[in-house]
C-alpha cells in the first residue's frame, strides 16, 4: 500500500513543461470561442446581409443543437476503446476533434455565393445552420475530452490551483490573440473576403497550437492504468444516462457553480458578440482598433493572474476570489456600456477587465475540478467527459440568450444592418447589449456563489476521503 501511494504521488506530480503544453488547450478553446462569438452574428447579419430575425433564429437553432449534442457526446465517448491502452482515453478523441474542427471552422466563413440574399435568404440561412451545427459537433468532441482530462492529470489541490493559474492565463491569451491580433489584422468592415483570410490564419494557428498541445494531453502509463482499473470496477455499477444526469443535478455545489459559470460566460459571449457593433457605431473606430484596448486588457491580466493566485488564492477560499472577480467584471461592463465614447476611455475599463479576469480565471479550473469530483463521488465512477457535456449544455444557453438579446434589441430599436449611421435609439440598444445585460449577469452570478457555494475546507476534505474509499482516486 505504501509503495502504491509513493508511486501515485510521484506520478501525479505535473511539471512546468507539461503544464505549459496543456495550456494550449485553453488557448485554443478561448481562441475559438472568442472569435466565433465576436464575428459570427455580425458577419452573417451585416456583411452577408441575412435578415436580423433569420440570423437570430439560426443562432438559436445552433444553440439548441449545441445543448443536445454536448452532453450526449461526452457521455457516449467517456469510456475506453481498443486504442485506450496504447494511446490513452482522451488523446485520440482530441486529435480527431482537432482535424474536423479546423475544417468546419474554415467553412463557417468561406461561404459560397448564394446570389441576392435580400430576395432569397433561405440558402444562406440553411447554410449557416448546417455549418455551425457541424462545427459545434466537432468542437464538442475536441473540448469535452481536453477539459475532462484536467481533473485526472492535475490531482492535488495545489496542482489544480497552479495548473488553473497557468493554463487559464494561456486561455485568456488565446481569446485576446484571436481578437487583438487576427481579427484586428485581417477583418475589414464591408469586405466579406477579409473574413475568409482571417479564417485561414485562424486554422493555421489551430494546427500549430495542436502540435504544442500534444505533450500536455499525453496520458502516461500511470494515468491510463488508473483510469482503466477504475473503469473495470465501474462496469459492475453501470449507470444509465438519465440516472447520471439526475445524479449530477442533485449535487448542490456542482449546480451552483454551473449556474454562476454560465452567467459569467453569458456576459462574455454577449459582450464579445457586440464588440464590432460597439467599435463601429459607438466609438466610430475601425476593426484594427480592437488591438488597442485588447492590449490594455492583456497588460493588466498577466500580472493580475499571478498576483491574485499567489497572494490571495493561497490564503483565502477559492470561491471568494471568484466572487470578487465577477464583481470587478460587472464594474467594467457597466462603465463601458454607459459612459465610454472613445477608444482611450475604453482602455481604462479594459484595465479593470484584465484585473477582473486575472482574479477569477486563475482559479476557475480548480473550482470546476472540485465540483466535478463531487459528481464523480456521487456517481461512484469517473464521468468527467459527461460532466463537461452538461457544462457545455448550460454554457450554450449563453449563445442562445446572446442571439435572442441582440436580435430582439436590434429589431425593437430600429437598427439597420450595414448602415453607416444609426439612430440614437439604435445606439442605445447597442450599449445595452454590449454591457448592461452583462453587468446584470455578473452580479447575479456573484450573489449565487456567495449564498450557496460551500465546497471548501472540511467539506472538501470529506469529499476526497470518500473518493479514496470508493477507489476513485489513489
Amino acid at each position: 500500500m505504501s509503495e502504491e501511494k509513493s508511486t501515485a504521488v510521484q506520478t501525479d506530480k505535473v511539471g512546468i513543461g507539461k503544464t505549459a503544453s496543456f495550456g494550449f488547450g485553453p488557448f485554443l478553446y478561448a481562441f475559438v470561442d472568442s472569435t466565433f462569438s465576436t464575428l459570427i452574428f455580425f458577419y452573417y447579419e451585416v456583411e452577408l446581409g441575412l435578415a436580423t430575425a433569420l440570423v437570430g433564429l439560426s443562432f438559436g437553432i445552433y444553440a439548441l443543437w449545441n445543448m443536445i449534442n454536448d452532453p450526449l457526446i461526452g457521455y457516449l465517448t467517456d469510456k475506453p476503446t481498443r486504442w485506450s491502452k496504447k494511446f490513452g482515453l482522451r488523446t485520440p478523441y482530441i486529435l480527431i476533434g482537432s482535424v474536423t474542427l479546423i475544417i468546419s471552422y474554415y467553412f463557417m466563413f468561406a461561404v459560397p455565393d448564394f446570389g441576392d440574399v435580400k430576395s432569397n435568404p433561405w440558402p444562406l440561412f440553411w447554410y449557416m445552420i448546417i455549418v455551425t451545427c457541424i462545427f459545434d459537433t466537432c468542437y464538442s468532441l475536441w473540448s469535452t475530452h481536453f477539459i475532462g482530462s484536467f481533473p485526472n492529470i492535475f490531482r492535488t489541490q495545489e496542482a489544480r490551483r497552479k495548473g488553473s493559474t497557468f493554463v487559464n492565463m494561456l486561455g485568456v491569451g488565446g481569446a485576446l490573440f484571436g481578437r487583438a491580433i487576427l481579427i484586428a489584422s485581417f477583418v475589414v468592415y464591408g469586405d466579406p473576403s477579409s473574413y475568409v483570410r482571417f479564417a485561414l490564419a485562424a486554422c493555421l494557428t489551430f494546427v500549430v497550437c495542436t502540435f504544442l498541445f500534444l505533450p500536455g494531453i499525453h496520458e502516461n502509463e500511470f494515468i491510463k492504468k488508473r483510469y482503466l482499473q477504475i473503469y473495470e470496477f465501474m462496469q459492475t455499477q453501470k449507470m444509465p444516462y438519465l440516472k447520471f444526469i439526475k445524479t449530477a443535478f442533485k449535487q448542490k455545489n456542482f449546480v451552483v457553480w454551473m449556474v454562476a459559470y454560465t452567467l459569467i460566460n453569458m456576459a462574455g459571449v454577449l459582450a464579445g458578440a457586440s464588440t464590432l457593433y460597439f467599435v463601429k457605431y459607438i466609438l466610430n473606430a475601425e476593426v484594427s482598433d480592437i488591438a488597442i484596448f485588447s492590449l490594455a486588457t492583456v497588460l493588466a491580466f498577466i500580472p493580475a493572474n499571478f498576483l491574485w493566485s499567489h497572494f490571495y488564492g493561497k490564503k483565502h477560499k477559492h470561491v471568494n476570489q471568484i466572487i470578487i472577480g465577477f464583481l470587478l467584471m460587472a464594474i467594467s461592463y457597466f462603465i463601458s456600456s454607459m459612459f465610454v465614447t472613445q477608444i482611450n476611455q475604453l482602455i481604462f475599463t479594459s484595465i479593470i477587465s484584465g484585473i477582473a479576469m486575472g482574479c477569477y480565471v486563475s482559479i476557475i479550473m480548480s473550482i470546476s475540478s472540485d465540483t466535478f469530483d463531487e459528481v464523480n463521488n456521487a456517481c461512484g465512477r469517473h464521468v468527467e467527459a459527461g460532466i463537461v457535456g452538461i457544462q457545455y449544455f448550460l454554457l450554450r444557453i449563453s449563445f442562445l440568450i446572446a442571439g435572442i438579446i441582440i436580435a430582439v434589441t436590434h429589431i425593437l430599436t430600429g437598427y439597420v444592418p450595414g448602415a453607416e449611421t444609426q439612430t440614437d435609439l439604435a445606439l442605445l440598444g447597442i450599449r445595452l447589449h454590449y454591457g448592461l445585460f452583462s453587468t446584470i449577469f455578473c452580479i447575479i452570478g456573484a450573489i449565487i456563489l456567495f449564498k450557496y457555494y460551500d465546497l471548501y475546507g472540511d467539506k472538501r476534505e470529506q469529499l476526497m476521503a470518500s473518493m479514496k474509499k470508493k477507489g476513485l482516486i489513489f
